[in-house]
């Protein structure tokens, strides 16, 4: 009778654990539906969304971010947030989301000012922001404890270490969005638009687990394979070898000399201009147009800001716990977000299917952040090279670094034999690198101050 009232218990335990499990997957689709319905249903992004629902998965671990820097629980106003958007998105000469933006902010009851006046009618909180959105826009290894210090000092119109903390996360969010807008969303836009395909139907998935597969008969080329699919092969080759090495990696003072090597190479990658010219629209949300990137092997003071080593403060550690100490949500869903687009494979390139393409979505993401100062101890950075055409380096340099620059001519010259679906695929890899970096500079710098003060 002991035994039958023990699985009697067990039982209502069990049940109880899955009617817990099943009542919090509804309220998690509920609260997706909601979601894809406020933002899909928005022409004005229709196609941004259609871009990046190739890969449904991210597309919503990216809206779940998006809907909550925006809409969620935090110590912003709607509109301060909106505002802030918009100059984050300025900085890259993003009028795409810059517009709607402004629209979002006088809905939401925003000072019209704001909108028409720019920079010289926003609040002083606001202004204040200007030099940290713009070092994290273009050269995130300047910024220091200092920075935090000075904008969380006591007195007027400064800010909370939580607001800070919340507003930078959103500074490099629309950064990241900005660059993929222009890098890719808008070169795919003139594709769309040239085949007469913006009537596409477009149904993103809500539940990822039974996303439907892409298509992999789609193609972004219409050359003889025996010349495209060439490169692919070569490339597999190549990563062949690369595996076989593996088993017997170099000294690690030799890993540092190819890491610098590199980085001295990006230099060789041809730079786009310097000053990008700004929009009129833009040009009262823009001031010192000629603070841009510049190749981190050739920055100013170079002991004073030295390469930043993962193994030194990492995402998965420092970076995550940093922002889950103002906000463990923002934290879980950044966290999320990572390790979608890390893991995110379909095991294809070009034509080939059970591939691991592992190797080459390492060079593409080390690459990056090879170019924001971030150096991968145990990463050998000669497999970049070997991985990543120069043609290709360029444009995601681009991408990464002047996003306003990118030429539809550019974006049709790279990877040729995969289909778009990879590219698209290694565009959000880039933006998504890119954003990591700023965060890990910030949230170091962030734990600095929080640590002195």
């Amino acid at each position: 009778m002991e035994d039958d009232l023990e699985n009697d218990m067990e039982n209502d335990l069990e049940n109880d654990l899955e009617n817990d499990m099943e009542d919090d997957e509804v309220d998690e689709l509920s609260e997706l539906e909601e979601i894809f319905t406020e933002y899909i249903t928005n022409n004005h992004f229709d196609m941004a969304w259609k871009v990046m629902g190739e890969h449904n998965e991210y597309l919503t671990s990216f809206l779940k971010t998006h809907h909550t820097l925006l809409t969620g629980d935090g110590p912003l106003p709607a509109t301060i947030r909106h505002l802030i958007a918009i100059l984050a998105s300025a900085r890259f000469s993003c009028s795409f989301l810059v517009e709607s933006h402004k629209k979002e902010l006088v809905r939401l009851g925003g000072n019209i000012e704001w909108v028409e006046k720019g920079l010289g009618a926003a609040p002083k909180k606001i202004r204040k922001l200007y030099e940290l959105n713009m070092i994290l826009a273009h050269r995130p290894w300047v910024l220091t404890a200092q920075h935090i210090t000075d904008l969380t000092a006591p007195g007027a119109d400064n800010w909370s270490l939580s607001e800070l903390v919340y507003a930078i996360v959103l500074m490099v969010h629309f950064h990241l969005f900005a660059s993929f807008i222009q890098s890719c969303v808008l070169m795919e836009e003139r594709e769309n638009q040239k085949e007469n395909l913006n009537n596409r139907h477009f149904t993103p998935a809500i539940k990822c687990k039974i996303a439907p597969p892409y298509d992999c008969t789609q193609t972004n080329h219409k050359g003889s394979p025996s010349t495209e699919f060439y490169k692919v092969d070569h490339l597999l080759q190549k990563m062949q070898i690369l595996r076989g090495k593996q088993q017997s990696p170099p000294p690690k003072e030799e890993l540092k000399s190819r890491f610098h090597s590199v980085t001295l190479n990006c230099n060789d990658v041809e730079n786009c201009s310097l000053v990008p010219v700004i929009e009129p629209d833009l040009s009262h949300f823009v001031r010192d147009v000629d603070f841009q990137y510049v190749d981190f092997a050739r920055r100013e003071k170079e002991s004073e800001f030295p390469t930043f080593r993962i193994q030194d403060f990492n995402w998965d550690e420092e970076g995550y716990s940093m922002i889950s100490r103002f906000n463990d949500d923002l934290a879980q869903l950044l966290d999320d977000k990572f390790r979608t687009i890390c893991n995110l494979t379909y095991r294809t390139m070009g034509r080939h299917s059970s591939i691991d393409t592992t190797l080459f979505r390492r060079a593409s993401w080390n690459y990056i952040q090879c170019l924001w100062g971030i150096r991968h101890d145990d990463y050998d950075y000669a497999e970049v090279n070997d991985l990543l055409h120069r043609n290709l380096k360029k444009y995601i340099k681009t991408a990464s670094c002047y996003p306003e620059q990118c030429s539809k001519q550019e974006y049709n010259s790279i990877m040729k034999d995969f289909k778009t679906s990879e590219k698209i695929h290694l565009l959000m890899l880039v933006g998504e690198a890119k954003f990591q970096s700023s965060l890990l500079y910030s949230m170091k710098a962030v734990s600095l101050h929080f640590n002195r003060s």
